[in-house]
């Protein structure tokens, strides 16, 4: 499935940015608001997709180190594009995958984290969280969006298809976000639910504590 969900994201890069306009714009927007960066941090945002979020992000007067990472080729080619476009250097865009991230521990202030949680697999989740915690640093934010739950007629057409193939969902389902990082060791600091066009987000600002762990 990991296989089949990339190829699908390759396929759909050159159109992905549509999606995005139309009922995930105002819940990045809010993303990124809620970060208050003030300067001097060193921010990172796994799975970039479109990179409209990124080209936007990596502007930001005063950060430290702005880097984007994500596993699909054609989404980081996409990426560039809006980096040019832009003015802002793309040097710290790198292929990598969520599982396996290729930084140092605890370098990083804030990790951004859009519509990438609900494509995973069930049993991925606990990993990818521990590779969040790792680079970031002690206090560090996580920032996330993913798919909330939707109109009960529409929720229910979704999961059909999502059963029937994941891919025809491009993956993507509403999953239990705020129970998720509790269960692994994340505190909620803030959870919000945006809607754009008839889609619902949901955002959920958190941080690492392993004292909470359930």
């Amino acid at each position: 499935m990991r296989a089949q969900l990339a190829r699908f994201y390759d396929r759909v890069a050159s159109v992905y940015g549509f999606w995005s306009a139309l009922f995930e714009s105002r819940a990045a927007r809010r993303a990124y608001e809620v970060a208050k960066l003030a300067g001097g941090e060193c921010v990172l945002e796994v799975a970039v997709g479109g990179g409209e979020f990124f080209a936007e992000l990596a502007k930001t007067e005063g950060l430290e180190r702005c880097v984007g990472v994500d596993l699909s080729m054609s989404m980081l080619a996409r990426t560039v594009r809006h980096t040019e476009a832009g003015g802002v250097a793309h040097r710290n865009l790198c292929r990598a995958s969520a599982l396996s991230l290729p930084f140092a521990d605890a370098v990083f202030d804030i990790l951004f984290n859009l519509y990438m949680i609900d494509l995973l697999l069930e049993e991925d989740v606990p990993a990818v969280l521990r590779g969040f915690a790792r680079v970031l640093r002690p206090g560090g934010k996580l920032i996330l969006l993913s798919m909330a739950e939707q109109a009960r007629m529409v929720n229910a057409l979704w999961m059909w298809l999502y059963r029937r193939s994941p891919v025809m969902t491009g993956g993507c389902r509403p999953v239990p976000v705020t129970g998720m990082l509790a269960t692994n060791g994340w505190k909620i600091d803030l959870r919000e639910l945006i809607s754009q066009g008839g889609f619902q987000s949901e955002l959920v600002v958190a941080k690492y504590d392993p004292q909470d762990l359930q």
